[in-house]
Formats: C-alpha cells, structure tokens, sequence
C-alpha cells in the first residue's frame, strides 16, 4: 500500500509542475518585438 501511495503522490507532483507549466506558458505571452533586416543593393538592380 504505501508503494502505490507513494506512485500516486510522484504523479500528482508531475501533473502539478507540468500543469503549472502550462500556465505559466499561457499566461505570461512573449514581447512582440520588431524585425528589420537590410536588404543588399543588388537585389534592386534589374
């Protein structure tokens, strides 16, 4: 009995970190920051 307790509680504390995981991920939404990239001069030239 106190094997399958002790399984038991192992998995509660994953689902709890894993869970809590996800939370965090969703709660807390990345900084949209803005891109620029130089284009080279000879992509203009035809």
């Amino acid at each position: 009995m106190p094997d399958s307790l002790r399984f038991l509680l192992v998995l509660g504390v994953l689902a709890a970190v894993g869970y809590g995981a996800v939370w965090g991920l969703a709660s807390f939404p990345p900084e949209q920051s803005e891109v620029v990239k130089p284009l080279p001069s000879s992509r203009f030239d035809n």
